[in-house]
């Protein structure tokens, strides 16, 4: 059991901070793009994102789980795939709130060029939401796995996973107890540890604090 636990804390953390990475990266470019923009751009990829999101990705990836006998590869690009947007949201805000600063105009007199602003000026300058989020961003991921290995379709047997074994005290309670308070017991230390973490960056990046 603990060998088990913690061969799938790797496999849930290794997906989550998959996850986190390739939908920071494409939600920042894409945020960027739009905010830094504006005008049409901004107007089409807004309407492109809110397409996204009426997308019903957990029953895309349910009938994808049963078509396919998906690995954590699999699994993590196709939710990268629909992940990225709440990120490119919070990105297009800070820029578009931060493109009109008086710093940005000053380095535009100084004749920096698009790539110096974006990258040395409101990039570094709009961070603060991704960092702020990327906690609970990453304990969603984890849940969201066991969630789909729980329901059978997520990570392929024999591969540990904590939603795996949760699904196998459903059958076994009467018999082996702990295959249900110990992965529980797993999970909610991890994303009680990882919100207790979001909240601490929260309140640390609080311009009213």
């Amino acid at each position: 059991m603990a060998a088990r636990l913690l061969y799938g804390f790797r496999y849930s953390i290794g997906y989550a901070l998959t996850v986190w990475l390739f939908c920071s990266l494409i939600g920042i470019c894409f945020g960027a793009t739009m905010g830094f923009f504006a005008g049409w751009i901004d107007i089409f990829g807004q309407r492109m994102i809110e397409v996204w999101e009426s997308v019903p990705t957990l029953m895309l990836l349910i009938i994808l789980a049963s078509m396919l006998s998906p690995n954590i590869w699999i699994l993590a690009g196709f939710t990268v795939f629909f992940g990225w947007t709440e990120i490119s949201l919070y990105t297009r805000s800070e820029f578009l709130r931060l493109r009109k600063r008086d710093f940005v105009d000053a380095a535009r007199a100084l004749g920096a060029g698009r790539s110096r602003i974006i990258f040395r000026h409101i990039l570094p300058n709009s961070l603060t939401p991704w960092i702020t989020i990327t906690p609970f961003m990453i304990a969603g991921s984890i849940t969201g796995l066991a969630t789909l290995d729980y329901l059978g379709f997520g990570l392929a047997p024999p591969t540990p996973s904590w939603g795996e074994l949760l699904g196998q005290a459903q059958t076994h309670f009467q018999r082996a107890w702990w295959l249900a308070v110990f992965p529980s017991l797993a999970l909610f230390t991890t994303l009680t540890a990882l919100n207790l973490i979001g909240s601490a960056v929260r309140d640390a990046f609080d311009p009213r604090r």
